[in-house]
C-alpha cells in the first residue's frame, strides 16, 4: 500500500527573529520530505486548537506536560512560539499535531515501507524511529463497478487508534508523550474522507491509495484536493480564526462518539456520496477531471464540519482519559 501524500507547509507568519527561524527550518524540511499523509498543517493545527480550547483544566495541565516531556519539544514543538506560558502550550499542542507528518523528512527516521530500509539509531526520549506511514489511514475498499476488493492488514490508523486510546493515562511519561501527537494526529486523519477509502475499479484494480491516483484539475490529485478543502494557510490568525468560525458553524456537531470505528464509517459514507460523486472517471496527469461546479463549495462545507468534530471528540477524549 502505498503511502497517501499531502503538502505538509507549516511556514508560518513571520513577525521576529525567531518565526523566522521557524520558517526557514520549516521550508527545508518541506524541500526534503517525501509526501506526507494527513489533512495539510492547517487543517491539523485547526481541530487541535478546538481541542485543546475545550480541554478541562485538569487534562489542559497533564496535556501541557506530556508535550513538554516530549524529545522534539524545544527542537521543533515551540519554534516560533509565544513567550507567554498558557499561549505557548497552546502553540506547542498546535505544532504537535502536526509532527508526525514533520518526521516523513527527517533523516532521523527510518521508512518501514521501503524494501530495504535500515533501521536509525533509538535516539533519547523515542520509543520509536520509524516514520510509520502505514499509521496514517484505514482503507475501506470502495467498488462501485464491482472490481475486486483488497483489504489493508494492520498496522493502520484503527489498530492504532484502538491501542493508543486503550493506552490513554496508562503509559510511562516516555510513552505518554510520544504517542500524544501521534493521538491527535491519527485522530485528525481518520475524519479527513480520504484517509478511510481506496477505491477499485476495473480499469483500476490495484486501487486508488485514497484518491491519490485520480487526477483532478487544474494540477492536484483528489486526496490533495481534500486535504486542502480547508484552507492551506498556516498563520497563527488564520488558524485561529477558522477554529472560532468552525466552532461557532457547527456547534457541537456530530455528537461525541468515540469510537474510531465510527468515524473511519463515517467518512467512508462520505466517499461514497459526497467525494466519488462524479462518477468512475480516474483522470491522467494530462487529462486531468474537471470536477462539477458545486463540487469545491460542498468539499469546503465538509472538511469544516469534520475538523469540528475531530475537534471536539479529541477534547472529549483527553478530557475523558486525563481526569
Amino acid at each position: 500500500m502505498m503511502p497517501k501524500p499531502c503538502l505538509h507547509q507549516e511556514c508560518l507568519r513571520q513577525n521576529n527573529s525567531k518565526r523566522m527561524l521557524c520558517g526557514v527550518l520549516a521550508f527545508i524540511i518541506l524541500l526534503l520530505a517525501p509526501p506526507a499523509s494527513a489533512w495539510n498543517a492547517t487543517g491539523h493545527r485547526i481541530i487541535a486548537a478546538i481541542a485543546y480550547d475545550r480541554l478541562t483544566p485538569a487534562a489542559r495541565t497533564k496535556v501541557d506536560e506530556m508535550i513538554r516531556n516530549h524529545p522534539d519539544y524545544n527542537r521543533l514543538f515551540v519554534i516560533g512560539a509565544p513567550e507567554e506560558p498558557s499561549a505557548r502550550a497552546r502553540y506547542a499542542f498546535q505544532y504537535a499535531a502536526t509532527w508526525p507528518d514533520v518526521i516523513r523528512g527527517d533523516m532521523r527516521f527510518y521508512d518501514e515501507t521501503r524494501k530495504d530500509f535500515m533501521e536509525t539509531p533509538l535516539l533519547p526520549g523515542f520509543t520509536s524511529m520509524s516514520r510509520h506511514v502505514v499509521w496514517h489511514y484505514y482503507d475501506i475498499p470502495y467498488a462501485p463497478d464491482g472490481a475486486k476488493k483488497k483489504l489493508q492488514l494492520p498496522p493502520h490508523a484503527l489498530s492504532e487508534l484502538r491501542r493508543m486510546l486503550s493506552d490513554l493515562g496508562k503509559l510511562d511519561a516516555a510513552h505518554a508523550a510520544y504517542d500524544l501527537p501521534w493521538l491527535e494526529h491519527l485522530e485528525g486523519d481518520v475524519h479527513q474522507p480520504l484517509h478511510a477509502t481506496s477505491r477499485f475499479l476495473k480499469a483500476q484494480p490495484m486501487g486508488d491509495a485514497g484518491g491519490n491516483f485520480v487526477f483532478v484539475a487544474p494540477n492536484s490529485n483528489l486526496h490533495a484536493y481534500w486535504d486542502n478543502a480547508a484552507g492551506t494557510d498556516t498563520t497563527d490568525s488564520f488558524i485561529d480564526r477558522s477554529a472560532k468560525e468552525i466552532a461557532t458553524e457547527f456547534p457541537g456537531t456530530g455528537g461525541l462518539n468515540l469510537n474510531p470505528n465510527r468515524w473511519l464509517k463515517e467518512s467512508y459514507s462520505l466517499d461514497k456520496s459526497e467525494v466519488y460523486s462524479f462518477g468512475l472517471a480516474t483522470g491522467t496527469r494530462e487529462q486531468p477531471i474537471t470536477l462539477p461546479s458545486d463540487y469545491a463549495e460542498k468539499a469546503k462545507k465538509i472538511a469544516r464540519r469534520r475538523l469540528a468534530e475531530a475537534g471536539y471528540r479529541l477534547a472529549e477524549i483527553l478530557n475523558q482519559s486525563l481526569k
